[in-house]
């Protein structure tokens, strides 16, 4: 016998299609999710589509402030829509703004709740990405996200170093790794042999500060041999990397995957702190899936997905990067065997599909761990009577 759809209801900060995090996350699931699994997602995103267009503007901050009371105020329909649902998901907060009052109200209503987050959200960058919004810094609650973890009765993270913090607040954690859609990431065919040397890095703006961090290797690198960078993203970089033919490629969902495929190389550049150890990969694993060879810092999860010289490179200093880089300027070979491995590596580890069930089981835990204390309630009362 079959078994009922599951109603699922998501709580996200934006509109379907831009958040990278949901993206690679609940909405690339969703097929997966209703057709294998028998769990429909409906989405109840944060921001109005005001908010969303000023948001991480410069200035504007009245307007910004008058725009998040009103979308905070009026994320009380999802929780009178929450009560119509079997499950509740949480991806990173109910609301951008404030404590967790909308994750405690649903809670208290007893609708089974899922936590998902795919960052060290719980700590804040060294460099906010969020710098044009310092002023409202003082209503991120300190905290947040541990008590919602506590509140959740699962909590689903993107890697092991996330799950460990989790656990020290939530008994059920659910590792679920950001994923690819293998389907919407072919092998991209490799560039021509005569174009020079190409790197491709892809992100948002929020994380260009981290391609500073190859910002010394690539000048070193373009003293040895012409480099091209394509910086695929919502803005270019600010200042230009001395020596390196630089292409801004303005970033769109539809474009990715062929985007990403006009390198020879993809980079990961990162920091090595609390927040950046949190990273899920997502770059790199695009990268893969689009049968690039990949170069990246030895950070978080990416020692996890990268096995050196096996599916890909690993560098930290200035040297290994240039050394890396210019290794498989020389090596196209050596560039096919790392893509070849690295798409394998997607395709076993970090499908859209093996995450989906995973994530799946999840929310069926989640919904027995609820059936199972409603079913206990009545009976612990009987014996007190």
């Amino acid at each position: 016998m079959d078994r009922p759809m599951l109603r699922a209801l998501a709580l996200v900060s934006k509109e379907k299609g831009v958040s990278p995090g949901q993206r690679f996350r609940i909405e690339q699931w969703e097929h997966d999710l209703r057709c294998g699994h028998g769990i429909a997602i409906e989405y109840a995103p944060f921001e109005s589509p005001a908010l969303s267009r000023i948001l991480y503007q410069d200035g504007k901050a009245i307007e910004k402030g008058m725009l998040l009371l009103k979308d905070m105020l009026e994320r009380r329909a999802a929780l009178t829509a929450s009560r119509r649902y079997d499950v509740v998901v949480i991806y990173r907060e109910a609301a951008l703004i404030g404590p967790p009052i909308y994750e405690w109200l649903i809670s208290r209503a007893g609708v089974p709740i899922v936590y998902d987050f795919d960052d060290a959200i719980w700590t804040t960058p060294k460099r906010s990405a969020v710098a044009v919004n310092h002023r409202f810094r003082s209503l991120k609650f300190t905290g947040k996200t541990a008590t919602i973890c506590r509140l959740a009765d699962v909590v689903t993270v993107g890697n092991e170093y996330l799950a460990s913090w989790a656990r020290q607040h939530c008994s059920s954690v659910h590792v679920v790794p950001t994923s690819i859609d293998l389907g919407a990431y072919p092998i991209q065919p490799a560039p021509p042999e005569d174009a020079p040397f190409t790197i491709v890095w892809s992100g948002t703006f929020s994380t260009l500060e981290h391609l500073e961090h190859a910002r010394r290797p690539l000048e070193k690198l373009a003293r040895r041999r012409p480099v091209r960078l394509n910086v695929i993203c919502d803005r270019p970089l600010a200042r230009p990397i001395a020596g390196v033919d630089m292409r801004f490629i303005r970033w769109r969902a539809d474009d990715e995957a062929r985007a990403i495929g006009t390198g020879h190389v993809g980079i990961m550049p990162l920091p090595d702190d609390e927040f950046t150890r949190g990273k899920c990969g997502c770059k790199a694993l695009q990268y893969m899936a689009a049968g690039r060879a990949v170069v990246v810092a030895p950070v978080g999860v990416n020692v996890d997905i990268i096995r050196h010289r096996e599916n890909g490179l690993l560098a930290s200093s200035e040297d290994e990067w240039v050394e890396a880089l210019d290794e498989l300027a020389r090596s196209p070979s050596l560039r096919e065997r790392f893509a070849a491995a690295g798409r394998a590596t997607v395709e076993a580890r970090f499908s859209s599909e093996r995450s989906a069930s995973l994530f799946a089981d999840a929310i069926r835990v989640a919904v027995g761990r609820q059936v199972r204390a409603k079913t206990a309630e009545p009976q612990r009362r009987s014996m007190t009577q």
